[in-house]
């Protein structure tokens, strides 16, 4: 093979990258040619956790810490990052870029890139199954472009949209059983790799890999009996998925043992006990029309650090690529490759139908497995999807083959498929971005210690995950998010928890300083190991950001610990005795008046407003 005839192969696929990083940019408006260092989605929600999931590898790897857990999160029992969502795929490559620039920017890189990547590794893929160069490049844009890749992109969850690897899954299973032994060995390195990138960006999507083979394996035993012949090389082809399977396994067996029974494992439901499931489906009318998320599920993407305009719900597949790959599915009956597509994508769009909306739902019956209870069966439609272009790529090119007719029909069915779903996709562009603001206190350098801050972290604000980070982890924190943040995984630490979340949620009904209330936080403190309490004078940014205003959480930390604060860099920073003095309960009417809007400008005189006597 020459030179310029492997160019010539990579032609489409290095052009279709560069097109897609270009567009990828674009979505994100000006932020790209103004400030990705220091802003992003938000400092706040689950964009605070990615960013810490993102900086932990470039810390650990420079100190010799363990690249899966840490005890600078939930100090001092710690966190196990392969039972979390902790993208260690992207983190450790990205390494350098958080070296250099910050944990913000690296996960602007790694948002930027998670759209090419899905276009150019369903590019890959597609030209195994089609001859069309036309239905290769738009449906490889339509899938890097989706809306389960742009809703992903909204709350920064980078485990749902990096789909890229997915295709490049199936090309690995495809080229491993080809008749040319080159290619067969190249499939088989593919396959390999392509597992253990998967398993450490999702392992939920690793598992879906595993069920949704199940399933087109079962397709391809019925198709055969139907015909009443064996796949024609059916062991050869065994032998050959055997061995990547098995070099995968030995590579992964390790990893996922410290995933289910590590230190720090989340046994049984990962987002503890009594969630409600129900929501985590579609229901077909999301699948077929452009709907904004709305409602509790608006709620939950605004907690989840989104403050744009709500972008189309992630399920959209839209009308134009069902109506489109039913009919090329009864055209091309004959065709085995568009017929085991067809079945595989209805199955996978009947597991994603959620009990909430069809009361038939069959994917509440798998959900009480072990293991399987944790899996979002709304993600099953990411292989609907990708079954469902192979469909539609197989009936282009056979409408190519009819001539200069076929060809304009073909054109037509492709904008059929991607105007129902740009148009509104449109419509919430550009994405939405801000300024991650870093309190002054943590953009400087600190440590060794354990900070309790102000506001805590936990289930719904998780902006201090962001300035622990940008720390470089100078302290370990108390406390944190994720699933592991669910308050029945807090141990003895749920009552003091409850406390501290109350405290930086609520204005009304907020938690005061009582007796039993110092005592709670008292033992927590101590038993933790704590040897600051950080709460900044001035907070920027959203609720999610700031928490309730923090003077009333200096009070309250004033009067619990009883000990005088000093403001350093902008913060009532308390710097814990091995024993704490006695409790210092001021009277409520005394707090409210010195907590009242305007005394926050009076930092270093609140001990004394509270406090009178003792000055």
């Amino acid at each position: 093979m020459t030179r310029r005839f492997e160019w010539r192969l990579w032609r489409e696929p290095a052009g279709l990258f560069g097109a897609a990083v270009i567009g990828s940019g674009a979505l994100w408006g000006r932020l790209w040619v103004t400030s990705p260092t220091t802003s992003g989605v938000c400092g706040c929600g689950d964009p605070s956790l990615f960013q810490w999931f993102l900086a932990w590898p470039a810390h650990a790897i420079t100190t010799g810490h363990s690249l899966v857990f840490s005890r600078d999160l939930f100090h001092p029992s710690g966190i196990n990052l392969l039972a979390n969502t902790s993208v260690l795929a992207l983190g450790v490559p990205l390494s350098p870029v958080t070296w250099l620039f910050g944990p913000v920017l690296t996960e602007n890189v790694a948002l930027l890139l998670a759209v090419p990547v899905a276009v150019v590794g369903m590019d890959l893929f597609l030209r195994r199954v089609t001859t069309s160069r036309l239905a290769r490049i738009v449906l490889s844009a339509f899938y890097g472009f989706s809306p389960f890749v742009l809703a992903s992109l909204t709350e920064s969850h980078l485990m749902t949209a990096w789909i890229g690897v997915l295709p490049l899954l199936a090309l690995g299973v495809l080229d491993a059983v080809a008749h040319d032994r080159r290619r067969a060995r190249r499939g088989q390195v593919l396959l390999t790799a392509a597992l253990v990138v998967q398993f450490f960006l999702s392992t939920e999507l690793f598992l879906l890999c595993f069920l949704v083979a199940a399933i087109v394996l079962v397709l391809l035993g019925a198709n055969s009996l139907a015909v009443r012949s064996a796949p024609r090389g059916a062991m050869t082809a065994a032998r050959r998925l055997a061995s990547p399977l098995v070099a995968a396994a030995i590579l992964l067996v390790v990893p996922a043992y410290y995933a289910l029974q590590g230190p720090r494992s989340l046994r049984g439901s990962v987002w503890g006990a009594g969630v409600d499931r129900s929501q985590w489906g579609s229901s077909l009318v999301d699948l077929v029309i452009p709907r904004a998320a709305s409602g509790t599920a608006e709620q939950l993407i605004h907690a989840s650090g989104y403050l744009g305009t709500p972008f189309v719900k992630i399920q959209l597949l839209g009308w134009g690529l069902l109506s489109v790959a039913v009919i090329t599915a009864v055209w091309q009956w004959r065709d085995v490759v568009a017929r085991i597509a067809a079945l595989t994508a209805l199955c996978c769009g009947v597991l994603a139908l959620g009990p909430a909306e069809v009361a038939w739902a069959p994917w509440r019956l798998f959900a009480r497995l072990p293991l399987l209870g944790n899996i979002v069966e709304l993600r099953f439609l990411v292989f609907a999807m990708l079954a469902l272009l192979v469909v539609v790529a197989r009936g282009v090119a056979r409408l190519e083959h009819l001539g200069r007719r076929g060809l304009i029909v073909g054109i037509a069915a492709l904008a059929v498929i991607v105007v129902p779903v740009a148009v509104p996709e449109a419509l919430g562009l550009p994405l939405h971005s801000e300024h991650v603001a870093i309190p002054e206190w943590w953009r400087t350098s600190h440590g060794p210690g354990v900070v309790l801050s102000y506001p805590f972290p936990a289930g719904l604000i998780q902006s201090p995950l962001t300035w622990q980070a940008q720390g470089a982890f100078g302290v370990a924190l108390v406390g944190g998010s994720g699933p592991q943040g669910a308050l029945s995984r807090a141990g003895a630490d749920a009552a003091g928890t409850a406390l501290l979340v109350n405290l930086s949620l609520h204005v009304t009904g907020r938690a005061t300083a009582t007796t039993a209330s110092t005592a709670v936080i008292r033992a927590m403190v101590a038993r933790d190991a704590v040897t600051e309490v950080v709460v900044p004078v001035t907070l920027h940014g959203s609720a999610l950001v700031t928490g309730s205003p923090s003077i009333g959480a200096a009070a309250f930390f004033m009067e619990t610990l009883g000990v005088d604060p000093v403001v350093d860099h902008g913060a009532w920073v308390f710097d814990l005795p091995s024993a704490l003095p006695a409790p210092n309960l001021a009277p409520r009417q005394r707090v409210a008046q010195c907590t009242a809007a305007g005394a926050s400008t009076q930092a270093d005189a609140l001990w004394s407003c509270l406090f009178p006597a003792a000055t």
